[in-house]
């Protein structure tokens, strides 16, 4: 339709002119209708409909000056007018001046009482003001005048969501979109919920639905690259990114998810390179920035130089960024992303780590105090009163956390002398979360806001915290960097010192630690019987699988090496060349990485090893992709022994390992990360296969290879004494004891 002209040579009839503005802005014919908007107040400067729409118009255009001024205008010429009161409250709410803003809609609805916009942009004014409770009526009371109200119910979804009532945002949502069905915002806010829920399958389709409505839709083209991410579509997630970039190049949000996408695909450089630009866009935008530090720790590393350069700039940038906050250069909230930057791959370096977490530990401190202030803990419990032990992880399913050692917790401590609160920041639950549900005296579940987990702990007044995961979990990792409890204790869930002040005991156990233990922590080292925790061995189902559908030689010795891949360092590549070329016809297990450009880094990595002997890597070295519990199980029954990765050992993968009657070779090294294996084959009285040097190593891998008649005395000792590591009591007593005594003298 072909724009609008003004009559010329005769006087204007405003009352035809604003009657034709207001039909065509009905319309959405914006620009005509501004222009006979203007055209009126030419000639009639103080008319009210004219003012107010043309005022309507600025706003959208995020023209708020000239917005403010025409709706100021208005409500001179109409100080009691509730549309008036509307507009003008909500040209100061888009401008932050939120409480001018919500007195001009209280005085609208003191002028119209039943006014439904009014309330709904009122919640929205109390949502930014943080009083979400008050929001939430205000949304409701509108619904209750306006039932078909759809703006209130995606609204009142926001609030649920900010309040982490996440069954109540979906309904909200889902009734905002039967209402409206092409409300774009509604499917997205409604994905990003899903994803919260830990369901990105069904927020991917949320997310696809918005951008059907509205192509250019960035949070939903974002949102949508986080949940292919979340799904491991890794190569969908880059070409979506890439359409993103092209769209809208200057979010800085974009350039985040870049740099995490880019940390998948172990690019440190290009990661880093991200995080930066999305600083330098939004220099408040904290995630990015912990990002920009933390990303200088890859996945997999090249070689044993780019360890200790790595290393070395890891360094470097945390110590600008503490330089940075406690000079006050950094703007913003820097809680927001603490727990996402868990400086995790450090400790997979294979040095000692305490001076670097004791650095990153305290900065994480500082920070969360500045934010959350100091709570009241607390007092010892009295004589006879039971002590409140709260487990705080993201991990209360079936996971390795949970198998070693959180599992032994929840079933055995004394109900007597132990009241267990269980907080399950994570949504994933199975048959062993209703099994923590049942032993509990309280369980919780998430997910949850920091804020809302303190609060919850807090009300429970545990009298200790113990913290399995830290830098593992996002939540668990900012709770931990608070003191929610007078003492708090790490364990080997995740096997490393966390540096963090508020963080009093680390338990571990006195077979896996080195003499000189406590010089890698910077709690104070527990030394718990035996390997530190009670073990509860699975109950598989039986699968078939054989060498074949393995890739697997028939007659091949073969060697399961089936840890995470940046759990072999690229100073120990040579091992495996050197076994195969002494033993044989051999072959050695790995299990591919998510991200198939660390899975080929190894390989490359392999390939130069066995090259540098005179041997090709394919004729020995075989990668499967990942699998279940049943399955992995089965495969590694199909292997000959167990061949540790040295530096890191095996926990949960070992005891898996064991229970197929595997004979186990480690190598016992210098950190308690390197000696976990060898503990547990001390504890079964099988010190034979645990190596002190690397040649012991090889030598031992190659005996147990070639021997088939040690191999199998080995093995049957496995099965006969693989009892001796399951179910202890003798740790469970003594942490009991420990737990008893630390609360009692808040020690």
């Amino acid at each position: 339709m072909p724009p609008l002209s003004l009559p010329q040579g005769k006087p204007l009839d405003v009352a035809r002119t604003v009657h034709q503005a207001l039909e065509l802005h009905h319309q959405g014919r914006i620009a005509d209708a501004e222009r006979l908007y203007a055209a009126v107040l030419a000639v009639r400067p103080d008319h009210f409909d004219a003012l107010q729409m043309l005022g309507v118009i600025k706003l959208a255009r995020g023209e708020t000056v000239a917005a403010l001024r025409l709706t100021s205008a208005a409500m001179q010429l109409r100080p009691n007018s509730p549309q008036a009161l509307l507009n003008h409250g909500l040209v100061l709410n888009a401008m932050n001046r939120h409480q001018e803003a919500l007195a001009s809609f209280d005085l609208a609805l003191k002028h119209k009482g039943r006014f439904a916009e009014a309330l709904n942009n009122r919640g929205s004014v109390l949502v930014a003001l943080g009083r979400c409770e008050e929001a939430l009526d205000n949304f409701k009371r509108a619904i209750a005048i306006k039932p078909d109200y759809a703006e209130a119910f995606y609204n009142q979804g926001n609030v649920y969501k900010e309040l982490d009532r996440h069954g109540d945002a979906l309904k909200s949502y889902e009734r905002a979109i039967a209402l409206r069905p092409a409300y774009a915002k509604a499917h997205c806010n409604r994905g990003s919920v899903l994803d919260i829920l830990g369901r990105p399958a069904d927020a991917l389709a949320c997310y696809d639905r918005a951008l059907a409505i509205d192509p250019r839709f960035a949070e939903a083209m974002l949102n949508r690259c986080g949940a292919l991410r979340a799904l491991k579509r890794i190569d969908e997630t880059m070409q979506s990114l890439n359409r993103l970039l092209t769209v809208h190049p200057a979010y800085a949000e974009v350039h985040y998810m870049r740099g995490m996408l880019m940390a998948d695909f172990n690019r440190t450089a290009d990661a880093l390179s991200s995080y930066e630009k999305a600083v330098s866009l939004k220099a408040e935008y904290s995630k990015a920035r912990w990002g920009s530090c933390m990303a200088a720790l890859p996945i997999l590393y090249a070689d044993e130089k780019q360890i200790a350069m790595q290393r070395a700039d890891y360094e470097r940038r945390l110590r600008a960024l503490c330089a940075d906050y406690d000079a006050g250069k950094i703007p913003g909230d820097m809680s927001k992303g603490l727990g996402m930057a868990q400086p995790f791959f450090l400790a997979y370096q294979g040095h000692n780590d305490r001076d670097l977490q004791s650095l990153f530990g305290n900065l994480a401190a500082r920070i969360m105090a500045g934010r959350y202030g100091v709570a009241e803990l607390a007092p010892p419990p009295g004589p006879g009163e039971p002590v409140r032990v709260g487990i705080v992880s993201g991990f209360f399913f079936q996971h390795s956390v949970w198998k070693v050692g959180v599992r032994g917790w929840v079933s055995q401590f004394d109900p007597e002398r132990f009241q267990v609160f269980a907080y399950h920041t994570g949504a994933k639950q199975d048959s062993e979360t209703a099994l923590a549900r049942e032993h509990c005296h309280r369980f919780v579940q998430g997910p949850n806001s920091t804020e809302r987990w303190r609060q919850t702990i807090l009300a429970d007044r545990p009298h200790v915290l113990l913290y399995p995961d830290i830098g593992m979990n996002h939540e668990a990792s900012e709770l931990a960097a608070l003191r929610l409890a007078p003492v708090q204790c790490s364990y080997i869930g995740h096997p490393q010192t966390s540096g963090l002040p508020t963080v009093d005991h680390f338990l571990s156990g006195e077979l896996i630690e080195p003499q000189d233990g406590e010089r890698h922590y910077t709690e104070k080292l527990v030394r718990l019987p035996n390997i530190g925790f009670h073990y509860e061995p699975l109950e598989l189902a039986p699968i078939a699988v054989t060498r074949e559908e393995l890739g697997l030689r028939p007659a091949a010795t073969v060697y399961w090496c089936a840890q995470s891949l940046f759990k072999y360092l690229p100073q120990h590549d040579a091992v495996f060349p050197r076994i195969a070329r002494e033993a044989g016809d051999c072959q050695f297990v790995f299990i591919r990485h998510f991200g198939q450009e660390v899975t080929e880094l190894f390989q490359r990595r392999l390939d130069r090893a066995f090259a540098a002997a005179g041997l090709k890597a394919s004729d020995h070295c075989v990668f499967l992709h990942g699998m279940d519990m049943n399955r992995f199980a089965a495969a590694s029954a199909q292997c000959d022994l167990m061949l540790d990765s040295i530096g890191w050992s095996g926990g949960n993968t070992t005891l898996e390992a064991l229970a197929q009657d595997l004979p186990v070779v480690t190598f016992e090294g210098n950190l308690m990360r390197g000696r976990v294996s060898a503990g547990m084959l001390r504890m079964m009285g099988m010190a034979e296969t645990v190596a002190g040097t690397i040649d012991e190593y090889v030598a031992l891998a190659v005996r147990i290879g070639q021997d088939r008649s040690w191999r199998a005395e080995v093995k049957a000792r496995v099965a006969s004494g693989k009892h001796r590591l399951y179910r202890d009591r003798a740790c469970i007593a003594a942490l009991e004891d420990f737990l008893d005594r630390a609360a009692r003298t808040q020690a």
